[in-house]
């Protein structure tokens, strides 16, 4: 990129140089024409001019010759890149969601009324009642069934407003997902029943031999650990609870687990990790986002050979006054509505699902995109791994058509694979070299998709995305499209995992309607695909 500047600043040099010296050498002659010969003219106004101009257009070859080995090398790239299928990862998923449309697919996608009600404790600057958006029905947390805030009294207490109404979101997310919920349990009561009842012959022995024998089972245990194989039971159940700044994580925890040992869940099988969110400035990159959680451990669990599964759950209320202080007083925005909502998601793997059977789990195939800018050669060797890490930062509006146009190659040129990368048995070798190809879309497929786009925010990213749609119709391809990016905007981690649950929900609600579902959701340098697998 350099040499190509330096080259073009040294050939407009040479041109100005060149026009410079044509007009001083006639300026020179014009007041001495005796001094001009046939040989001067020829030397002052042929040679050394065409000197020059040959120099010029020596260095706009060697530019022209610059530029298309650049171009052969970003074009070579892009085609290894293009027959090189980005890994998969299978997952089987569950969702639920609250929100002040409703809480399924058809309530919140038809739903054209006017939700927008009159606060009785908010209000402007001018100490008038504002507009918000909440969930109508969203209880109260007092008749909630919370046996610890009763006991501690918290109920009457002068907590913020902002926990107690989380509380009562997490209720009703949770009471959504009743039969998930009882399934799992079921599942870790009995292996906690079959762990439990298990003889202890050490106790049955005589007791001088006791210790001898626990010695002995003990070096027993650390001999066959290695190679003793899975006993195909779930250990432990992971949830994960993403909260705002200012609400009582504490509480939140407490009334969760309570919640969850109706279900029958033990407390020491239960690990509940508090994500904190923020979105006083979204703009500002933020230390845990929604990529690295699914980096972290979405992947990873679908990875995994053994059972395992994790519980999302994602709660937010901006009907508080902490909230209008931060967001709607401070940048004195008159058109923003608080709201609220919430969204429950498990996540399980090929092993987790054959041990639960769960009936309501959709089959989810997960792919990462990421596309370099080709303007710079150098991303084409950026080392990007399934993590994220890259040694390049993509932070330019033309990244995302790019994962588009990635997403569109994979699909219209019926290069996508339907199994995820563990279900391969081929070395990495073998997969890149391959010409096989997996039929995704044929002709006259009725085909939904969606994005997380915001469409009141992201205008440039509405007209890619259509530009990737046309191309589909293009194909004979009844396509329908849904932008859900404006669901609770402002939250960093709802804004992609409402979508979610919304693929998840029509996919189980409406299987024949499309034959082919998938949801494109955004982030800063990548694009996740999560495709519906109906085979």
């Amino acid at each position: 990129m350099v040499v190509k500047k330096l080259m073009s600043y040294g050939r407009y040099v040479l041109v100005m140089l060149l026009i410079v010296y044509l007009i001083l050498a006639w300026m020179y002659f014009k007041d001495n024409a005796g001094q001009l010969t046939a040989f001067g003219l020829l030397l002052w106004f042929v040679i050394v001019p065409l000197s020059l101009f040959a120099f010029i257009l020596a260095l706009r070859w060697r530019q022209k010759k610059t530029e298309s080995s650049t171009a052969d090398a970003v074009y070579n790239n892009s085609e290894k890149e293009r027959a090189k299928l980005p890994n998969t990862y299978r997952l089987f998923m569950y969702s639920s969601m609250c929100l002040p449309e409703g809480d399924n697919w058809s309530d919140v996608i038809d739903n054209n009324a006017d939700l927008t009600l009159l606060s009785e404790d908010l209000t402007d600057f001018d100490g008038l009642p504002i507009l918000t958006k909440p969930i109508i029905q969203l209880t109260d947390v007092a008749p909630l069934p919370y046996q610890y805030m009763h006991d501690t009294g918290l109920e009457d207490s002068d907590l913020n407003g902002l926990t107690l109404r989380l509380c009562s979101l997490i209720h009703k997310q949770l009471s959504l997902s009743d039969e998930v919920l009882s399934s799992i349990a079921q599942h870790f009561n009995v292996h906690n029943e079959q762990d439990t009842h298990e003889p202890n012959s050490a106790i049955d022995i005589h007791p001088d031999w006791q210790q001898h024998y626990l010695i002995s089972a003990d070096k027993k245990d650390n001999d066959e650990s290695t190679v003793a194989p899975t006993d195909g039971s779930l250990s432990e159940f992971s949830i994960y609870l993403c909260v705002p700044e200012g609400a009582d994580t504490d509480l939140l925890i407490a009334a969760t687990k309570e919640q969850l040992s109706t279900y029958g869940f033990l407390d020491s099988l239960i690990t509940i990790n508090p994500i904190i969110t923020s979105d006083t400035n979204p703009k500002n990159n933020v230390t845990y986002d929604p990529i690295q959680f699914v980096n972290e451990h979405v992947m990873p669990l679908a990875q995994s050979v053994s059972p395992e599964l994790c519980l999302l759950i994602i709660a937010d209320s901006q009907l508080n006054d902490e909230w209008l202080e931060l967001q709607l007083y401070s940048s004195n925005t008159s058109n923003v509505i608080p709201t609220e909502a919430g969204v429950l998601l498990v996540f399980c793997n090929q092993a987790a699902q054959d041990v639960l059977n769960i009936d309501t789990c959709a089959n989810i195939l997960l792919t990462k995109i990421r596309a370099p800018d080709v303007k710079d050669i150098s991303t084409q060797n950026a080392d990007i791994n399934d993590h994220g890490q890259s040694d390049v930062c993509l932070d330019n509006r033309r990244s995302y058509s790019h994962r588009l146009m990635r997403i569109k190659d994979l699909l219209l040129d019926n290069s996508f694979s339907l199994s995820s990368t563990t279900d391969k048995t081929h070395t990495q070798t073998e997969l890149d070299n391959t010409t096989d190809k997996t039929n995704v879309l044929y002709q006259n497929l009725n085909v939904t998709s969606m994005t997380d786009i915001n469409p009141e925010k992201q205008p440039y990213d509405i007209s890619v995305y259509m530009s990737f749609i046309n191309a589909l119709t293009e194909q004979d391809i009844l396509a329908n499209e849904h932008y859900l990016g404006h669901y609770m905007p402002s939250n960093l981690w709802l804004k992609p995992f409402i979508g979610l649950s919304l693929f998840v929900n029509l996919i189980n609600t409406n299987k024949q309607e499309s034959d082919f579902i998938f949801l494109e959701t955004q982030h800063k340098q990548c694009s996740l695909l999560w495709l519906a697998d109906f085979s």
